[in-house]
């Protein structure tokens, strides 16, 4: 049996040798190197990553997204200065509201005090002259010291002194409360353009996310078109190999074992 199969294998050498390179390498083919490379087509991974975008307005700026999801608001230049100069009023008002209010309250009520101070005086000096039309000039009680008239007026002196002092702390807690109020509102306006920033992503996320699915879904045709294309090749290779599997059933049949060999030698070369 060794010398038939020594003529056996060397017919299916020659055999083997005058097949098509298509069947030869049906399923791959060795390098020199000894490795066997795969025939086979390889599936490509459609790409279905998160892809970055960029949102541009009219005059706001711009937002731009990142592979890391990560977003960015870029303001436009004059934006920027409108918000720098907003927030910096903000920190002004805010620390004008911080400071105490006994310094303002005294000046406040110099204020008050230097426009009664005109009108004390000329009543100060019209009692005076009526004082002393009445012969009354110097009189002064054990009691008061002065006259009736001239406590009065001292009296309303006093009061008007008491209400300077009342409407100076009042006038400068409102001032107070104001610069607060201030600081708040050009707070608020300072995070407009960021704001109005942030409207603009949310108006163009409908873009983003139709761009997105229409990507995704490409990618989802283009996988189902490349397993169609391997199962196609696939039955093609398998349909070639029935077929030469095929030719050599009969003359395994009759030759045997020694068949056997031949169909071994081609089929695991």
């Amino acid at each position: 049996m060794g010398f038939l199969s020594n003529i056996l294998g060397g017919t299916a050498d020659e055999f083997y040798s005058s097949l098509p390179p298509e069947i030869r390498n049906l399923y791959g083919t060795y390098g020199e190197d000894g490795q066997y490379v795969s025939g086979i087509p390889q599936l490509t991974a459609p790409d279905m990553t998160f892809q970055p975008f960029t949102v541009t307005t009219g005059g706001l700026g711009n937002i731009a997204t990142a592979a890391d999801g990560s977003t960015t608001f870029n303001l436009s230049e004059s934006q920027r200065a409108m918000q720098d100069q907003l927030l910096g009023g903000a920190s002004d008002f805010y620390r004008n509201a911080m400071q105490d209010t006994a310094g303002r309250e005294t000046d406040i009520y110099d204020r008050l005090r230097a426009t009664q101070r005109p009108e004390e005086m000329q009543q100060q000096l019209d009692l005076e002259e009526r004082l002393f039309a009445q012969g009354r000039g110097g009189v002064s009680t054990n009691q008061y010291g002065g006259t009736p008239e001239q406590l009065s007026l001292n009296m309303a002196r006093e009061r008007a002194k008491n209400e300077a002092m009342f409407g100076a702390m009042s006038q400068a807690q409102q001032e107070q409360m104001q610069q607060a109020n201030l600081g708040g509102m050009f707070q608020q306006q300072g995070y407009a353009p960021q704001a109005n920033l942030m409207n603009a992503l949310s108006a163009g996320m409908p873009v983003a996310d139709m761009a997105d699915v229409a990507r995704r879904q490409q990618g989802e045709y283009d996988l189902q078109a490349q397993l169609a294309n391997l199962q196609a090749d696939m039955g093609s290779r398998t349909g070639l190999a029935d077929l030469y599997s095929g030719l050599f059933s009969s003359a395994t049949g009759a030759l045997g074992s020694a068949g056997k060999t031949l169909l071994d030698f081609i089929l695991n070369r």
